[in-house]
């Protein structure tokens, strides 16, 4: 009994360490978030407005980070800070589900390693930074994987039910989600125990209710010409050239920078030697999580490309793996070590500005990988001023991420904005639900980064250069912008061009 009370304890101190790591290093982040001063991304952009206006759905997007945003914006603002809070939250919550996938595992020692460099991989640490859809589905991911560990152990309903509504969650949080089925599907295929244990009725149990919580995003799809599942096929771009090994090269290459040079490489250890490791059922479990989606990422960057976080939910099981590995391996120091590197990584990082000044480095747009989240807040007002200069003419403009910027930047949010579209293809978000329609009448105010808009002015009475909008950050990448007056909209079939 002394020793079960021990081991109780013992259990109890780990995870109030995770938890307090947890806290210390979203903390952290939020500091650095609301004294970074860099603007949000034009994706971010898009992700603050589709939060404007609450949906089941999105041009590109299941829902989830809107409602996120949304939520954030209502407990502290707008600004950019508030609207990348739900990444660092999702991570801090997410670190804990692999914390205790770990205990369950292997115990709470290891447990508490495998939170701690889930939290500090450095791939987290940028995307954190960030908002994306990947915070979320990796939070449910992690919810969904510890749920299943449980479930299979216990049998209890109660955790099937829990795994239902994290797959149900993650989807609305990216699409990416039902790769968890697939990786399920695997290990009832390779564990008779884990058959046996399931049974049929409980995971049907949890796929219903997946399947429940999922459908208002379903139906969205349905009522807009499946937008969501179009743009998602659109990204796999496979109908040009085939076979891109150099394509290839670059995603393992970038999974070094994401999960960190010595896990990734202890991983590519691990699958290169699958049929040993495979005899331990623990192994075997995590590894369902990782070899369907990784060998189904390599495939997709050696027909086409894939970006670098499409893998990113393998590293809620890699992160446990790896540290199991080594520490079986007598080895633990390595995680230490690399744990301690990620954090400082992280802290160059958060610093990059404050540490160029300080060590008079001089930055260039080719240096500066911020560049592109500098610089609009000025240009946004001055937008602003033009626009208050010409009232009644509403905001028009011919490319989603300059438009997507400049509804956050210009003040007030000009929701009344519309995008050029003289084809009246949806193509983006904009297309779907602002795009400027083939109806006269109507005066604008023409904002583009194009030189040339003869076409475009052709099918307005009357055609006026505001001049140039511009900004050269310090770094010396500039926002070039011009600007003009289209007086009387004449429909885009009544002149030629376009």
């Amino acid at each position: 009994m002394r020793a079960f009370a021990n081991d109780r304890s013992a259990a109890g101190f780990e995870l109030r360490l995770a938890l307090a790591l947890a806290l210390i290093v979203s903390a952290w982040r939020i500091w650095v978030l609301a004294r970074s001063g860099l603007n949000l991304s034009f994706d971010e952009a898009q992700y603050w407005l589709w939060a404007q206006t609450p949906a089941f759905g999105y041009y590109s997007k299941p829902p989830l980070v809107a409602w996120l945003i949304g939520l954030a914006g209502a407990v502290c603002g707008e600004t950019e800070a508030c609207v990348r809070l739900p990444s660092t939250l999702a991570y801090g919550v997410g670190s804990l589900f692999v914390f205790l996938i770990g205990r369950a595992l292997y115990g709470p020692r290891l447990g508490l390693w495998a939170g701690a460099v889930f939290l500090t991989l450095p791939g987290v640490s940028y995307s954190a930074m960030l908002v994306t859809t990947d915070p979320p589905l990796l939070m449910f991911w992690a919810l969904a994987l510890f749920a299943l560990v449980r479930a299979l152990k216990t049998g209890q309903r109660g955790w099937w039910i829990l795994l239902g509504l994290a797959i149900g969650f993650g989807l609305l949080a990216k699409y990416a989600m039902i790769l968890f089925i697939l990786s399920f599907a695997l290990h009832l295929a390779w564990s008779k125990e884990a058959r046996q244990a399931a049974g049929w009725r409980h995971p049907a149990l949890a796929g219903a209710i997946a399947l429940l919580l999922y459908a208002p995003n379903f139906f969205w799809n349905l009522a807009n010409n499946f937008a969501s599942y179009r743009h998602t096929g659109d990204n796999a771009n496979l109908g040009g050239s085939l076979f891109h090994p150099e394509k290839l090269a670059e995603f393992l290459g970038a999974q070094f920078g994401i999960f960190g040079p010595i896990f990734f490489a202890v991983l590519l250890i691990v699958l290169a030697r699958i049929g040993r490791e495979i005899r331990d059922p623990r192994t075997r479990l995590l590894l369902a999580f990782i070899l369907p989606l990784f060998v189904l990422m390599c495939v997709q960057g050696l027909l086409s490309r894939a970006n670098a976080n499409w893998a990113a939910p393998i590293y809620v099981a890699a992160s446990p793996l790896v540290v199991a590995w080594l520490a079986d391996r007598k080895v633990l120091w390595l995680v230490r070590v690399s744990v301690v590197a990620h954090v400082v990584l992280a802290g160059l990082l958060y610093n990059f500005d404050s540490l160029a000044r300080t060590f008079h480095v001089e930055l260039s747009p080719r240096t500066d990988f911020l560049k592109r989240l500098r610089g609009w807040e000025v240009v946004g007002a001055q937008i602003s001023d033009l626009l208050a200069a010409h009232p009644g003419a509403r905001l028009l403009v011919d490319e989603r991420k300059l438009m997507a910027s400049l509804i956050y930047y210009v003040r007030p949010h000009p929701f009344a904005a519309v995008k050029w579209n003289p084809d009246g293809k949806v193509r983006d978000t904009f297309d779907l639900g602002m795009r400027l329609d083939d109806k006269a009448g109507g005066d604008y105010l023409l904002v583009s980064e194009r030189g040339d808009v003869d076409a475009m002015a052709a099918r307005f009475a009357r055609a006026v250069p505001l001049g140039l909008v511009r900004h050269q950050t310090r770094s010396g990448h500039a926002i070039a912008l011009k600007v003009w007056r289209l007086e009387g909209f004449k429909g885009y079939r009544d002149a030629p061009g376009g």
